[in-house]
C-alpha cells in the first residue's frame, strides 16, 4: 500500500451508493465518513465529506462498497461516483478502514490488483510493470457512464483471430475463461471445433442450466471476429458483471441507454442531434453512444441484444460505424429468436408505439375495423397523419427545436413507418387482430425475414439454449434451412450434472385446466395449491400463465395464505419480484417469469405450475399456424415454456427445489413431446407421467449416463 498526500483536485458534484452484495432490508445505518476524491487523469486522494449507507449485517461490514464512473459536464463540473470494496480486483479501488484511507496498486497492462510487495503481475506475467497509485493513465470521461472498466486481459482487442473453420481445440481451450472445466465442456468444445473444420456452418447447442454455455460461447468469441447476442439486456449485464467474462467483450446497447453530452438530463435518442437536428461532427469524441459504438466496431467481439442486432442491421447500414458482418455469430438463449424477429417487424397501433394524440384520435375508427378493407383505410389515414406530423417537426426544428415529447413521438413515428413500409412491400402472409383496443399486424412466420435481420451478419453460427427441442423444426422456423444445406447444420447436446433427486417433478394434477374444463377442475386446483403451500414453508413461485388465472388464485385462496402472497401487475413486475426475492417464506404469484430468472438456493425452494402455458388460441397467428398443420410446433412451444420455468430454481449442483404440476393437461403434453424432450428433464419426471413409455425412458436414461455428449449429427 502507498500512502498519498492530499493534492488539490476538482470537487465532486455527487456520489452514488452501490449496495453491498448481501442486503438485509431495514437494517441499514447512515454514517458520515471521509472518502477519497479521484481526478480522471491521476489517481490521487483527498478527504471529502460524504454520507454513505453501510449494511451492518454484511460479512465485510467494516468495508464500504462504492463504484466509480466519471463524466465531464458542459459547465466543466466533474461528476464522479467513487468505487471500491476491500481488495476487490476493481480498477479504481480503496481499502477503507474506519479512519484510514489507503490507495492500492494495479498492473499498468491488465489493471489487476497488486498485493503489497509484489514486483510483477501474477495475471499477465513479468512483462508488465506495477504502477503506483499516482500513475494511472487518463480515464476517458465518456466511456463509463453505465459501469466501471473491468480488469483482466483485454480480449476485446484482437489476439488470435481466425475464421471458425481454421480453429483448433487448443486455440479455444487456451482462451477459456476459467483454469478448470465443468463436466462436458471440453467435449462440447471439441465437438464444435471438429464440426466447423468438417464444413458445418451452424452448431445448435442444447445444454442445460449449470453447463456453462456462456463460458463456452465466450471462448469461441475470444478467438474469432464475432458477435455475441442475447435476448435481454439483463443477460448482457450479467456477462459484464462476471469478472471472468467482461474483458472479452465490448458491449453496445440502444441509444436510450446513454446520456447526451450536451443535454445530460436526456438520453441520446432524444438528445441535441434529434431535437435540433444537430449534425454533431464531434460525436465520435464526445457522445457516449458513438464512442461506445466505435469501440464495438474495433473490438474482436461485440456483446449486444437480439433487438439491437436486428435494428442496427436495418437502420445503420449507411453509417461508417455500422458493425457490419463478422466470422461468427453466437446466439445465446436463442430458443425464441423467431419471436424476437416478429416483435421487431410487427406493425403495432397502441399508446406505446405511436403518439398518444394520434392513437386517441383514431381509436373510434380502430374499434370499428372488422374487414381487411376497413383496415387498409385506417392504415392509409394513419400514415398520412404521421407524415404530416414529421413535416411539422422539420419546420419546428428549424425554429425553436423539438421538445422532449416531440422527439419521443418522432422516434415512434419513424419506427412505425419503417415497419409499415415493410408490411406493404412484403409478399409473406400477415395476420391482424385487435385486442384491448390495440391493433397488431404481424407475419405468420418469421423465417422469411431472418436472413436479412440475423443470418446475414455472419458466415458461421453457434446457437445455444437449454430448450431447443426439435433442431430440424428449429432450423425450418428460423430460416436456417433456407440458407444452409442439411449437412451444414449440426446438433450437439450435453447432459445435466445436477442430481435428479435435487430437482424432482411432482405430479399433483387434478385434471385438465383448459378453458373447456376450467369450471370442473378449478376448485380442485385451488385446494391442491393450498395443500402444497401448507407443506412448503420456504419461498415459493407459482407460474400462472395469464393475469386472469393469477387474479383468480389471489382472490380465492384461503385468508390465512393470502398474507404470504406477493402479486404483481404489468406495471410493477420488477418491484414485486425484488420484494419477493428479499423476503422469506413468501409466495410470488407470477405471470411470464419463466425465463431470464436466477432463483438459486433459498430464493426459491419450490415452484408450482398452475397452468400449462399453451400458446393463446385467441391469437390469430397461432390459429393460422394450426390451420396450416403446425400442431407439433404448438405442443413443443408449450413444453419449451414448462422446461424454462422448471430451470428457474435449480441453478447449481448442490441446489434443491421441487417443481409441482397441477394442470392435468401436462400428461398429454408429455406424450406429444416425448421424443423431443431432453433426457435430463425426462429423468426428473415421476412414473405417473412416463408409464406409457417406461422401457424407452429407462433405456434412454441409461444411455445418457454412459455417453457424455451426443455425437454431432445432421438435424435430420
Amino acid at each position: 500500500m502507498v500512502r498519498m498526500a492530499e493534492p488539490t483536485v476538482p470537487a465532486l458534484s455527487h456520489a452514488t451508493l452501490v449496495r453491498p452484495a448481501i442486503h438485509v432490508p431495514g437494517n441499514d445505518a447512515e454514517l458520515s465518513i471521509n472518502v477519497p476524491s479521484v481526478s480522471p487523469s491521476i489517481l490521487s486522494a483527498t478527504r471529502t465529506k460524504r454520507t454513505w449507507t453501510r449494511n451492518r449485517h454484511c460479512r465485510h461490514s467494516r468495508f464500504w462498497r462504492l463504484e466509480m464512473a466519471c463524466t465531464q459536464r458542459p459547465n466543466g463540473i466533474l461528476e464522479e461516483t467513487v468505487s471500491g470494496i476491500n481488495v476487490r480486483r476493481d480498477r479504481y479501488a480503496f481499502d477503507l478502514h474506519d479512519e484510514d484511507i489507503c490507495l492500492l496498486k494495479f498492473c499498468s497492462t491488465c489493471g489487476s490488483y497488486a498485493p503489497p510487495g509484489q514486483t510483477k503481475c501474477q495475471r499477465c506475467g513479468a512483462r508488465s510493470r506495477i504502477i503506483e497509485a499516482g500513475g494511472f493513465p487518463e480515464l476517458n470521461p465518456h466511456t463509463s457512464l453505465e459501469r466501471k472498466e473491468s480488469p483482466g486481459p483485454n480480449h476485446s482487442s484482437p489476439g488470435i483471430r481466425k475464421p471458425p473453420f481454421e480453429l483448433t481445440v487448443n486455440d479455444v481451450l487456451n482462451n477459456f475463461s476459467t483454469s478448470s472445466f465443468r463436466p462436458y465442456q471440453k467435449e462440447i468444445v471439441t465437438g464444435i471445433v471438429e464440426a466447423f473444420r468438417a464444413g458445418k456452418k451452424c452448431i445448435i447447442l442444447a445444454a442445460p442450466t449449470g453447463f456453462g454455455k456462456s463460458y463456452v460461447n465466450a471462448a469461441f468469441c475470444s478467438v474469432t471476429h464475432s458477435f455475441y447476442a442475447t435476448p435481454q439486456l439483463v443477460l448482457i449485464d450479467q456477462i459484464m458483471n462476471d469478472r471472468l467474462l467482461n474483458s472479452r467483450f465490448v458491449e453496445i446497447k440502444g441509444r436510450q441507454n446513454y446520456r447526451c453530452h450536451y443535454h445530460p438530463e436526456r438520453t441520446v435518442n432524444i438528445g441535441r442531434c434529434v431535437t435540433e437536428e444537430y449534425k454533431c461532427p464531434e460525436r465520435l469524441k464526445v457522445c457516449p453512444y458513438w464512442i461506445q459504438k466505435t469501440r464495438a466496431q474495433n473490438a474482436q467481439s461485440v456483446l449486444l441484444s437480439f433487438a439491437y442486432l436486428m435494428l442496427e442491421g436495418q437502420t445503420d447500414r449507411a453509417f461508417p460505424t455500422h458493425l457490419g458482418t463478422r466470422s461468427l455469430l453466437v446466439l445465446d438463449e436463442a430458443h425464441n429468436i423467431e419471436e424476437q424477429c416478429l416483435n421487431q417487424i410487427s406493425v403495432r397501433v397502441n399508446p406505446f408505439t405511436i403518439p398518444w394524440e394520434v392513437y386517441n384520435q383514431l381509436l373510434p375508427q380502430v374499434r370499428k375495423v372488422k374487414t381487411g378493407t376497413q383496415l387498409k383505410e385506417l392504415l392509409q389515414k394513419m400514415e398520412e397523419q404521421m407524415r404530416r406530423i414529421l413535416e411539422q417537426d422539420r419546420r419546428i426544428v428549424e425554429t425553436t427545436g423539438l421538445s422532449v415529447i416531440q422527439a419521443e413521438d418522432r422516434e415512434k413515428i419513424e419506427r412505425y413507418l419503417d415497419n409499415y413500409e415493410l408490411y406493404k412491400s412484403s409478399r409473406s402472409e400477415w395476420v391482424w387482430q385487435i385486442h384491448n383496443d390495440q391493433l397488431t399486424i404481424q407475419p405468420v412466420y418469421g423465417k422469411q425475414f431472418m436472413k436479412e435481420l440475423v443470418w446475414k451478419r455472419a458466415n458461421h453460427y453457434i446457437v445455444s439454449s437449454a430448450t431447443i427441442l426439435d433442431p430440424k423444426e428449429y432450423a425450418e422456423l428460423t430460416g436456417l434451412s433456407s440458407i444452409l444445406k442439411e449437412d451444414e447444420i449440426c446438433f450437439l447436446q450435453a447432459p445435466s450434472t445436477f442430481p435428479v433427486q435435487n430437482r424432482p417433478i411432482i405430479d399433483m394434477t387434478v385434471g385438465p385446466l383448459s378453458k373447456a374444463e376450467w369450471g370442473n377442475n378449478a376448485q380442485k386446483a385451488l385446494q391442491t395449491i393450498e395443500g402444497i403451500l401448507e407443506k412448503e414453508k420456504g419461498s415459493v413461485a407459482i407460474h400462472c400463465h395469464s393475469y386472469e388465472h393469477q387474479q383468480w388464485l389471489a382472490q380465492n385462496i384461503s385468508d390465512d395464505l393470502k398474507t404470504r402472497l406477493i402479486v404483481h401487475t404489468g406495471r410493477d413486475r420488477q418491484e414485486k419480484l425484488e420484494e419477493w426475492k428479499h423476503s422469506q417464506g413468501k409466495v410470488f404469484v407470477s405471470v411470464a417469469f419463466n425465463e431470464g430468472q436466477d432463483w438459486k438456493y433459498d430464493l426459491c425452494s419450490a415452484q408450482i405450475l398452475l397452468k400449462v402455458p399453451f400458446p393463446d388460441l385467441g391469437d390469430e397467428r397461432v390459429k393460422r399456424r394450426l390451420d396450416l398443420g403446425q400442431h407439433k410446433w404448438y405442443n413443443n412451444k408449450a413444453m419449451l415454456e414448462v422446461i424454462q420455468a422448471y430451470g428457474r430454481a435449480i441453478r447449481a449442483e448442490d441446489d434443491k427445489a421441487r417443481f409441482y404440476i397441477v394442470d392435468g393437461s401436462f400428461t398429454g403434453l408429455v406424450r406429444s413431446c416425448w421424443h423431443f424432450m431432453p433426457v435430463w428433464f425426462k429423468e426428473a419426471l415421476p412414473a405417473s407421467f412416463t408409464s406409457f413409455e417406461k422401457n424407452t425412458a429407462l433405456s434412454k436414461a441409461s444411455t445418457s449416463k454412459t455417453s457424455s455428449v451426443r455425437a454431432c449429427s445432421d438435424t435430420s
